[in-house]
């Protein structure tokens, strides 16, 4: 990876090589795209931010004319740019003018939080939305090839649909920034990135704004079709990552075995809870400020 970021760095004309390729390859295996988000972020951040324009809008005119080709519209491939483009585009932005990973992370809550909420002021009932769709796509052929399913299972999934998706999105927009301020670092500022991940801090107001949401959800989020709900889930998974840089730094402050990290990511692979866990944390760091404490100074 290292030595990709290396050989984009030397040039617009290999940074656009690089970044086209994975435009092209993401519409037969859409992860490669996110290698596109990557190089994206790394020549907003190293480069410039028109540069990073320049290099975005490479890889979304080539996509967005091999998707036309191949599906006869445009709408896939600007849904590809517009969720998975500009906003890495956006959030490197704010990390190169800021210099603060916390504001990077605000920045990418604040993206997903109003797709969330333009997409039910747009849609409405979004759990009705993705029933239907499962009625008019998936049903059929699940049928058809008689494949069984409880229904009530399939109505808690489209209620639950959403948020995932916004929480998906989040981690996906902020982990290719990070991954790119991490290549950063390596070729430019070693050791550079550990210090900034180990200093990750939100302000308070988003942990009073969790808390916030959390609460009216318990007892509005029918009202509100959802949204509460898939707010709460959406900052769950910003203030994770706030929980993830105390582990990091605690396990670097205290010279523990990097097993307790190992651990750590595999739980949250096996176990999603490990996600509310890891936000709670986050939260508490937030008030209390453990990693002051935890110096050696201190």
């Amino acid at each position: 990876m290292i030595a990709l970021a290396n050989y984009v760095m030397r040039g617009p004309l290999q940074a656009y090589g690089v970044v086209v390729m994975a435009a092209i390859l993401a519409i037969f295996f859409s992860p490669i795209g996110i290698l596109a988000g990557i190089v994206i972020a790394l020549v907003t951040l190293r480069v410039g931010v028109i540069d990073g324009a320049k290099t975005m809008a490479a890889a979304a005119l080539v996509h967005l004319i091999l998707t036309s080709f191949m599906s006869g519209s445009f709408a896939p491939g600007l849904v590809v740019v517009i969720e998975f483009m500009l906003p890495i585009w956006v959030i490197a932005v704010v990390l190169r003018n800021t210099n603060s990973l916390g504001l990077a992370l605000q920045a990418t809550a604040f993206l997903a939080g109003a797709g969330l909420v333009l997409a039910h002021l747009m849609i409405g009932d979004l759990a009705q939305w993705w029933l239907n769709l499962f009625n008019e796509v998936a049903r059929p052929m699940l049928e058809e090839a008689g494949v069984s399913y409880p229904i009530e299972t399939i109505e808690q999934m489209t209620k639950m649909i959403t948020m995932l998706l916004a929480m998906f999105a989040a981690l996906l927009w902020f982990g290719q920034v990070l991954i790119a301020r991490w290549l950063q670092a390596a070729l430019y500022y070693p050791g550079q990135f550990q210090k900034d991940f180990h200093r990750l801090t939100l302000p308070k107001p988003v942990a009073w704004t969790t808390f916030g949401i959390a609460l009216a959800s318990l007892f509005m989020n029918e009202w509100t079709g959802g949204l509460l709900g898939n707010l709460f889930g959406l900052l769950t998974i910003i203030l994770m990552f706030q929980g993830i840089a105390i582990i990091h730094h605690g396990v670097q402050v205290k010279q523990a075995s990097s097993g307790w990290l190992v651990a750590m990511y595999i739980l949250l692979l096996v176990f999603p809870q490990a996600v509310l866990v890891l936000a709670i944390i986050g939260m508490a760091d937030t008030f209390s400020d453990f990693r002051s404490r935890w110096e050696p100074s201190n």
